[in-house]
């Protein structure tokens, strides 16, 4: 699968779980690597490898429904991480782009995530809209606001 002038491959939860560890995990209160929908049929894990072959890049997208949509059909993006040292070259807009790809496949009306604060400009530079109020994510115990794509 090809994004942008990255490759996006398909991976299993298994192998984004280094990259997760160390963008998403480092400094909260979990070092649990899992989340709950990694396994079902239909979830996706895409990812972008260096030259080496090393995965630099991760997303999961889960067939959901957005909160308070529940008949709707909706994708949820988990688990976005970029190394460090490969941020800044677009790894990130890649993968958004091949799961808003997804989501045309599958005909989901909303694209959405719970995203860190932190990460709240990112999102938003990629056409998410902020839904509500901060809360704190019980997992991580950073605060986190709902993004989704209208």
């Amino acid at each position: 699968m090809a994004g942008s002038e990255h490759t996006i491959l398909e991976v299993t939860a298994r192998e984004t779980h280094p990259l997760r560890l160390a963008v998403l995990r480092t400094g909260t209160t979990s070092r649990d690597p899992v989340y709950p929908g990694d396994e079902l049929a239909s979830t996706r894990h895409l990812a972008i490898a260096d030259e080496d072959g090393r995965l630099v890049a991760v997303s999961t997208w889960i067939v959901e429904p957005y909160p308070d949509d529940a008949d709707g059909t909706g994708l949820h993006l988990r688990g976005m991480a970029t190394d460090e040292a490969h941020r800044g070259r677009g790894l990130g807009a890649a993968l958004l782009g091949a799961g808003r790809a997804r989501a045309t496949e599958l005909g989901a009306g909303t694209v959405w995530a719970r995203a860190r604060v932190t990460a709240r400009t990112f999102y938003e530079q990629h056409g998410f809209r902020i839904v509500g109020a901060e809360f704190v994510d019980e997992t991580s115990g950073l605060p986190h606001v709902l993004a989704r794509l209208p």
